[in-house]
């Protein structure tokens, strides 16, 4: 109980001081009655976060399980959770849909960039795209197509679909996250000129549609 009144001060000053620097955490205001939550409690920190994900280490140590970005912290702690592993899908066949960025992509070391993917629909027939309001990015090495970083957090998942008349353009809202999924990067993708690759479900639910992935991108992180 002391553990979890402690953290809760920090907790709530964290959330009014410094908005969007908690990604997860326990639930703050508790009915009466309800149980209090137990350690070790889990905190989700922005991926830019990780020298408060230091303070707290050090302040409540195995009372907390933290989580900066996509990768646990302290440096070198095991996922506590393996990434699930499935094939990537094809790419877009350049003949029937092109896509491109609506302006250059810029965005700072660990911070999320909301820009817009225009998406060409050359078919000859009308296109859908089942998404959940918005297209997530992967960054990637441009050399290699390696995705090693992305978005990190929750999104709300309602179904969104965006149509694309034959011969027309139409923009897609695209979330570009730039937390690493790479422990040798760091907990962010560090400044530099990266790629990026979104996945698009081409047709009106995700269930029964087929995905095809977009051809890399160009990112600019800055420090």
């Amino acid at each position: 109980m002391a553990a979890w009144d402690e953290l809760k001060v920090v907790l709530v000053r964290l959330r009014e001081e410094q908005p969007g620097v908690l990604l997860g955490y326990p639930t703050l205001e508790l009915d009466p009655g309800r149980v209090p939550p137990v350690p070790p409690f889990g905190i989700g920190l922005a991926p830019w976060a990780a020298a408060i994900a230091g303070e707290l280490h050090r302040q409540f140590a195995d009372d907390v399980e933290l989580t900066v970005g996509a990768l646990p912290y302290p440096p070198g702690a095991q996922p506590r959770t393996r990434p699930a592993t499935t094939p990537l899908p094809d790419l877009l066949d350049s003949r029937e849909i092109t896509v491109e960025l609506d302006g250059p992509a810029v965005v700072r070391s660990g911070h999320t960039l909301r820009h817009s993917l225009l998406v060409r629909n050359l078919s000859g027939r009308d296109l859908q795209i089942a998404t959940n309001g918005q297209v997530t990015a992967a960054v990637v090495d441009p050399q290699t197509g390696e995705v090693v970083g992305g978005f990190a957090g929750w999104q709300t998942a309602p179904l969104v679909i965006f149509r694309v008349a034959a011969g027309a353009t139409e923009p897609i809202p695209l979330l570009i996250g730039t937390a690493s999924y790479t422990p040798q990067l760091g907990y962010v993708v560090p400044a530099g000129e990266w790629g990026i690759q979104a996945t698009l479900t081409l047709g009106p639910h995700p269930r029964d549609s087929r995905c095809r992935r977009t051809p890399i991108l160009p990112l600019t992180i800055t420090a």
